[in-house]
């Protein structure tokens, strides 16, 4: 593999999406340009550009930069981008859902926005920052989804006492006594949500990838939202779900392992990064209660969705990374070369590689 740091700060990256079209890249001398998300800031503060240069070998002639945006009145309201996707002009971005390793859920960590495609450019350039519509979900998305699971009838890893003390138990309480308009929408017997992927069905319906919770027997597994859309007008409706998704062939009981990453290559077949469900010794509540769960390695998997209600598919093996445990994101071309953006500390880097990684 071929490697790049890309000096970005503050050196939290997650996930990885490809962006703009043939003719876009060549008026700009590009042959790839990728869009990252970084976690440690607000949305409108969080989009950065990974560019290679046209003709450049595979480790050189990558820069980065970061993307200046609006969010409007919703600035400085969000925190904790960790998924981004592309679908007809718009790149998404989504927050993890989740809260702090000590707790409880943070509503600020709650939503989706979307940006114009063409605006990044535009903003990069000096000009107008680009316009983000963000959607305040406010524990809609965690609503929807853990009633989905429930009425799939999945067994999911139990939750431990301390996990459910600080994610849930403390959330309700949180919602109560402040009297916060999302009070009621967790409910005591939830799980937490950690969505750290999301990708676009070829119908146009929104996976989200969950890297926790998993199954009880330790597998991914993906929550299907049929009209994304309904996020944007009705922010704190909960969105139907219209499938969960298992993928059998990573993740065990001994060595849970929850989604990373996502990307398409359309006709819904799709790449993952799969790993641990937290970083081990970070103080993480959840690795407290399942020390386990911080045991698997980052994996490349590749599957393909049917059309259906859900259930189990087969993924495959890809690439086992190994001792390189912080992979967050992956885009994989048609001729089966492959690039990820890892987590590293003190800094972000992109790997290149050459192994065909087509599905």
């Amino acid at each position: 593999m071929y490697e790049t740091d890309l000096h970005l700060e503050p050196n939290e990256a997650s996930d990885l999406c490809d962006v703009f079209d043939d003719d876009v890249l060549r008026a700009r001398g590009w042959d790839e340009a990728l869009l990252t998300v970084m976690d440690e800031a607000p949305a409108e503060e969080a989009l950065a550009l990974i560019v290679h240069e046209a003709g450049a070998g595979h480790g050189e002639g990558w820069s980065a930069m970061r993307v200046p945006s609006d969010a409007g009145g919703d600035a400085g309201r969000t925190e904790d981008a960790e998924a981004c996707a592309r679908r007809d002009g718009f790149v998404y971005v989504m927050g993890s859902q989740f809260g702090k390793k000590s707790g409880p859920l943070a509503a600020k960590r709650s939503w989706i926005a979307r940006v114009p495609e063409a605006a990044l450019l535009e903003a990069i350039d000096g000009g107008t920052p680009a316009p983000l519509e963000v959607a305040r979900t406010r524990f809609a998305v965690h609503r929807a989804v853990n009633d989905a699971i429930v009425a799939a009838g999945i067994d999911v890893l139990e939750l431990g006492d301390r996990s459910r003390e600080a994610y849930i138990d403390a959330t309700i309480a949180v919602g109560e006594e402040k009297g916060k308009r999302w009070a009621g929408r967790v409910a005591p017997h939830d799980h937490p949500l950690n969505v750290e992927g999301i990708e676009f069905r070829a119908g146009g319906a929104l996976l989200i990838g969950l890297r926790y919770p998993v199954t009880a027997d330790g597998r991914p597994m993906l929550v299907e939202v049929g009209d994304p859309g309904a996020l944007f007008d009705e922010p704190e409706r909960p969105p139907a779900c219209d499938a969960v998704w298992v993928l059998d062939g990573c993740g065990t009981a001994a060595q849970p392992a929850g989604i990373r990453a996502l990307h398409t290559h359309g006709e819904d077949r799709f790449d993952a990064i799969v790993g641990d469900l937290d970083a081990a010794n970070k103080g993480a509540t959840v690795l407290e209660d399942h020390p386990h769960g911080g045991a698997a390695t980052s994996r490349h998997v590749c599957f393909a969705l049917p059309a259906g209600r859900g259930g189990a598919v087969d993924a495959e093996l890809v690439h086992d990374f190994g001792d390189v445990r912080r992979v967050e994101g992956l885009v994989v071309h048609d001729d089966g070369s492959a690039h990820y953006v890892l987590d590293e500390e003190g800094r972000v880097a992109l790997r290149t590689s050459p192994f065909s990684a087509a599905t």
